[in-house]
């Protein structure tokens, strides 16, 4: 919700759905694609601009008192 740590949590879940695809319900794959669907974006891109993570400066690359912007 607050956008602390999104790519490490995105990916932990889709881990979790990973896991829950194969030795679960391995029949569940359209829900297990949507989930997976949503994930990968946070994964890939962070939680924008609007997340804690941009406003400390972990996911932009770079502290926050740099000037490289």
């Amino acid at each position: 919700m607050l956008g602390l740590f999104a790519r490490v949590g995105a990916l932990g879940l889709l881990g979790m759905t990973a896991v829950i695809e194969i030795f679960v319900y391995p029949d569940a794959w359209p829900t297990h694609l949507s989930w997976a669907g949503l994930m990968l974006p946070i994964l890939a891109r962070g939680a924008g601009a609007v997340s804690l993570d941009w406003m400390l400066g972990i996911d932009r690359g770079y502290s926050k008192g740099s000037q490289d912007e």
